[in-house]
């Protein structure tokens, strides 16, 4: 087929600019204004306009990523390897499990953001059939189709490890007449819509569109990447490893960087570990800068909390807000993982401190570059890489029995970043050490928490939860759901058939 050929530099513009037409079309109840109708009945007419609308969809996906850094906030902060010094508000979470999220609430507790990415998908789904075929490029009308199903999949999968059941919107609102008010549909059903979409998807877009489109646009390998993680949250693990392996097999496409270069994934996208990213590249008018009001504060990129001005000038703190700590990275890369050169490829200290910034997110560049000024974050956001693909095949491999298999796994992982003791464990033990590893490579990806809720929310078994984190959670709590976060109080007013998740209840 013909790969869609984009204009990067034009790419962000367009992006922002679909982004602010969609950001309307979403449910009244979700406090979105809606599309206008004459301009809806104007705008649906040919390649142009969908090409446009997609674009618009990773746009609205891109800020309800890093709105108050939210993907991070949910998948790293809530295990305690983290830690600030900005008082309790923020390092509860770190410590006591308390996701209230103080002065994070909008990005990080309500999901308008992510219902504002699926209405903009159900548009183009429900749209694009009714444009002739004659009005798109060979093979281009299908691509768009499975890229609007791929975007619609995995905003409700972030949602759903974050809220557990959700509203299930499978029809855009156009109009004000067209808002239905909806309750929740169970986790079990929506990570079923989710492995469907996705198959979709994948039925769609093609290999051709990993490098086609730089693996910064849906490909029929992100679908599939989808459907790896999805169907490990069904603990369907058979699935996982064949949906795993149709991605590893592929050697022409993806391989792991050498050691020393894994960083390469957040400067690249190109980089061959990578499937699916979103680039922030300020020549593309992507770019990330920093808000100098408090609010501002938690609003930046991860970059900006998390390196410290010690690593590059005129960055907003001498210390990260968020850091990882001397003991800390001792006890993850320090005692059996000798010469595992994740420790220096991913932190750096220069002052002999503490306070060690993540350096996932540490691509500067100046905007006035005569005097190092105004810092602009451009790393990449990796949502799928191969080692994460590889790590969760180790995963399923061994939930199925098949230890051996999952050794050999984990440990290309471990072989890669020149660990020297390979792990050798089996069973409930090796489970352990398989999310431990998930923990060495993936820090700050936003996948940490998200690997413990996995393997035990359905088992309410908390062991292994106190094993990988630096706090308890309860039988009591879990019990009650409070592996989730609350669900904003703005998002109840709005629409009384929906309820708070049961252990938030009376507590936010």
């Amino acid at each position: 087929m013909k790969i869609l050929k984009i204009n990067y530099k034009k790419l962000g513009l367009a992006a922002t600019l679909m982004s602010a037409l969609l950001l309307g079309a979403c449910n009244k109840q979700l406090e979105n204004n809606l599309i206008n109708d004459t301009y809806s009945d104007t705008f649906w007419k040919n390649e142009k306009d969908f090409t446009g609308a997609v674009l618009g969809t990773y746009g609205l996906f891109r800020k309800a990523m890093v709105t108050n850094q939210a993907f991070f906030a949910w998948g790293d902060t809530p295990i305690g390897i983290f830690t600030t010094d900005d008082g309790t508000l923020h390092s509860n979470i770190y410590t006591g499990g308390s996701f209230i999220m103080s002065y994070r609430e909008g990005g990080c507790l309500n999901w308008t953001n992510w219902y504002r990415v699926i209405n903009a998908a159900n548009l183009i789904i429900k749209k694009l059939p009714e444009v002739s075929d004659d009005k798109f490029s060979v093979g281009t009308k299908s691509y768009i189709l499975g890229e609007a199903y791929f975007m619609r999949a995995l905003s409700y999968f972030y949602m759903t490890r974050v809220w557990g059941d959700l509203p299930l919107q499978t029809e855009p609102t156009e109009t004000a007449d067209q808002a239905v008010l909806k309750g929740r549909t169970s986790t079990e059903e929506i990570l079923k819509f989710i492995v469907e979409d996705a198959q979709k998807a994948s039925s769609l877009l093609t290999w051709e569109g990993v490098d086609g489109l730089g693996r910064r646009r849906a490909n029929k390998a992100a679908a599939l990447a989808l459907l790896t993680h999805a169907t490990a949250w069904q603990n369907d693990y058979a699935k996982t490893v064949t949906y795993a392996d149709s991605l590893i097999k592929r050697t022409d496409l993806f391989a792991l960087q050498a050691k020393g270069n894994i960083r390469n994934v957040f400067k690249e996208a190109g980089a061959k570990e990578n499937i699916f990213v979103f680039t922030n590249k300020d020549a593309e008018n992507e770019s990330a800068f920093y808000n100098t009001d408090y609010v501002g504060v938690f609003s930046a990129a991860v970059g900006f909390i998390t390196v410290s001005s010690d690593i590059y000038v005129n960055m907003p703190f001498f210390r990260p807000i968020y850091f990882v700590t001397n003991t800390k990275l001792e006890e993850i890369y320090g005692s059996g993982e000798e010469g595992d050169s994740r420790r220096t490829d991913f932190f750096r200290n220069n002052t002999n401190t503490q306070y060690n910034s993540l350096m996932k997110y540490s691509d500067i560049v100046y905007k006035n570059a005569a005097t190092n000024s105004d810092p602009r974050i451009e790393s990449n956001l990796v949502v799928f890489r191969l080692a994460d693909m590889i790590l969760l095949k180790a995963e399923a491999l061994n939930a199925l029995g098949r230890d051996g298999e999952a050794l050999t796994a984990v440990n290309s992982i471990r072989e890669r970043s020149g660990a020297k003791t390979p792990i050798s464990s089996s069973g409930a033990n090796l489970r352990r050490d398989i999310l431990k590893e998930r923990q060495r490579e993936l820090i700050g990806e936003g996948h940490a928490y998200f690997d413990i809720v996995r393997n035990t929310w359905k088992t309410k078994n908390n062991n292994l939860y106190i094993q990988l984190a630096s706090w308890s959670m309860d039988a009591n709590r879990m019990a009650q759901k409070g592996y989730l976060f609350p669900i904003h109080n703005d998002i109840l007013n709005s629409n009384r058939l929906i309820s708070q998740n049961p252990y938030w209840m009376g507590k936010y």
